[in-house]
C-alpha cells in the first residue's frame, strides 16, 4: 500500500525537524515559556507573560512568583531518549524533557499592631497624570528559586492556529520528576507541573504547513499520527 493509503496526499516531519520548528517558535515567542506575577513581570511582553500574584490574607500584594520553562526537547515513538522507569513511551506518543525553574518572593512582613481596618486615602494614592509611572518591581535578589528536570509523555492533537489554519499541539498525559523525597512532595510537584505543562505546551501550536514545507495545500483527513520517529498526516489536495 502507498504512503497515501486511501487519501491523495501524505506529509510527515521527522522529530529532528519538529524540534527545530519548536525551537524557532519558542525563540520568537518566549512568553509561552516564561510567567510571573506583577512584582517581577509587570506587563505581558513578547518575552514573558504577566499573571496575578497568589492572594493570601496578610500578605500585601499577594505572594509573588515566577516560572521559567526551557524549550522542550521532543522524542517521537519509537523511543530513543532515556526515560525514568515510571514512564513508558507507547505507540502514538511523544516524550519531552524540560527544565523548570520555580521562584517565589521571600520577604519579611511587618505586623500591624492594630486590628485590620479599611484602607484610607485611596484617591490620594492614585496620583496625578503628571506623576512618573510607578515601578513596583522587586529586585531579583528577593527571589528564592530552584530548578527541576521534568520528563513528560503525551500525544499530538489536531487544533487551529491563531490564523485559523490547521495546526498540531502537544498534549501532556503524564509527568515524572526523579528522586525527590518525601514521596508526597514529589507527587505534589508532579501534579503542579502537570497542570502547568498541559497549559504551556498546548499553547505551542505548529501549523501543518510546516510539515509540507509549502509544497501543496493539504486538506487534513487522517492524523496527525506519530510513528517511526515522525509526525504523519494524510489528506486531499
Amino acid at each position: 500500500m502507498s504512503l497515501t493509503e486511501t487519501e491523495t496526499a501524505f506529509a510527515s516531519v521527522h522529530e529532528d525537524a519538529l524540534n527545530d520548528v519548536i525551537t524557532a517558535f519558542c525563540t520568537s515567542r518566549p512568553h509561552h515559556l516564561a510567567y510571573g506575577s506583577p512584582a517581577f513581570t509587570p506587563v505581558t511582553t513578547v518575552a514573558e507573560t504577566a499573571m496575578p500574584a497568589i492572594a493570601f490574607p496578610g500578605v500585601p500584594g499577594g505572594i509573588q512568583w515566577r516560572i521559567r520553562l526551557s524549550i522542550p526537547r521532543i522524542d517521537l515513538f519509537k523511543q530513543t531518549t532515556p526515560l525514568p522507569p515510571e514512564l513508558t513511551l507507547g505507540p502514538g506518543q511523544f516524550s519531552a524533557e524540560i527544565d523548570v525553574e520555580l521562584c517565589i518572593e521571600c520577604r519579611r512582613l511587618k505586623i500591624d499592631p492594630k486590628p485590620p481596618r479599611p484602607p484610607k486615602g485611596r484617591e490620594q494614592d492614585k496620583g496625578t497624570p503628571n506623576d512618573p509611572p510607578r515601578d513596583d518591581r522587586r529586585p531579583l535578589s528577593e527571589l528564592t528559586c530552584f530548578k527541576l528536570r521534568v520528563f513528560a509523555i503525551g500525544h499530538i492533537e489536531h487544533v487551529l492556529a491563531s490564523t485559523g489554519e490547521d495546526a498540531i499541539a502537544l498534549a501532556v498525559d503524564a509527568v515524572e520528576i526523579v528522586d525527590i523525597k518525601p514521596d508526597e512532595l514529589e507527587a505534589f510537584l508532579e501534579c503542579f507541573l502537570f497542570l502547568i505543562l498541559q497549559a504551556a505546551l498546548a499553547g505551542i501550536r505548529l501549523p501543518l504547513r510546516a510539515l509540507r514545507a509549502g509544497a501543496f495545500q493539504l486538506i487534513l483527513a487522517v492524523g496527525p499520527l506519530i510513528d517511526d520517529d515522525r509526525v504523519k498526516v494524510r489528506g486531499l489536495v
